[in-house]
């Protein structure tokens, strides 16, 4: 089958806008269902072969719950959240399609798919799974396939903990009442990139980071991991004793082993590039 008709219900925001654009660009026909949209989503499932949901988690959830039952075996179900063990196990009790979650692990201001990662979470079906796994991966995408409750878990340490680090530290520093345009002139590259990383994120949907860290049951755990960590590097780097610094810092990176070189040089290339 060359040409598939996608359906994307939430396909007037950032990312369902991405996605039609993927997809037109492959030669595929793009149907387009938001709120302000004269086509319903009842009517984007009747004529589609694949329907998308671009929202976020709990308006997926809600939506599946409605047009499940619309959708007949040869037609696909599948969503965008960031999220994967909640919608999927709706999308599979509301209907009787093939049915996987998706997670572009990239933003809407990401110009291309190549290099980038995309899980796939299965569900019910291959057909469907198989085709757009083809489609991703014709465009250099790198495509893995991982278990709803894995990838949530991933998710947990790659996005709950991530965003919630930057959230504190642009909390500590209006604590630290330092505007951003005064703390550049003090930057280092390192530094610059993670203020430019804090401004990123509030500059966003705060509905959608609110989500990423307070809607993932795994946060919790990873987050008490993290604060024992913190702990443990409190004591061993204020402890005014350098062999105590040193054996935590060795201790890590003896774990990390090869990879810290390899970050070395592929941290490089990103602040050489952003700086020179």
């Amino acid at each position: 089958m060359n040409k598939v008709i996608i359906g994307i219900i939430g396909g007037t925001g950032n990312m369902g806008q991405w996605f039609e654009k993927f997809f037109s660009d492959s030669g595929h026909t793009v149907l387009i269902s938001g709120r302000k949209t004269e086509l319903t989503c009842e009517e984007l499932v009747k004529k589609s072969d694949i329907v998308v949901l671009s929202m976020p988690l709990h308006a997926s959830v809600s939506l599946a719950e409605k047009i499940g039952p619309l959708l007949g075996k040869d037609q696909a179900l599948i969503d965008l959240c960031s999220l994967k063990e909640t919608i999927l196990k709706v999308m599979l009790e509301h209907s009787s399609c093939e049915v996987f979650g998706t997670h572009p692990l990239f933003g809407p201001l990401t110009e291309s798919i190549k290099g980038q990662n995309v899980v796939i979470c299965p569900g019910r079906g291959e057909y469907w799974l198989k085709w757009l796994k083809k489609e991703f991966i014709k465009k250099d995408a790198v495509v893995t396939h991982m278990d709803a409750a894995a990838h949530d878990k991933n998710m947990a340490l790659v996005q709950g903990l991530t965003h919630l680090l930057t959230i504190c530290m642009g909390r500590t520093i209006q604590k630290m009442n330092i505007p951003p345009d005064e703390a550049v002139f003090c930057s280092t590259p390192v530094f610059k990139t993670k203020l430019d990383l804090v401004g990123r994120l509030f500059a966003q949907d705060l509905s959608l980071y609110n989500d990423l860290v307070g809607k993932n049951r795994y946060v919790k755990d990873v987050l008490e991991m993290f604060l024992a960590s913190f702990d443990e590097a409190r004591e061993a780097l204020l402890s005014e004793k350098d062999e105590d610094g040193i054996k935590f810092l060795e201790n890590i990176r003896n774990f990390l082993g090869d990879y810290c070189q390899e970050g070395l040089k592929e941290s490089g290339k990103i602040l050489n590039s952003l700086y020179t």
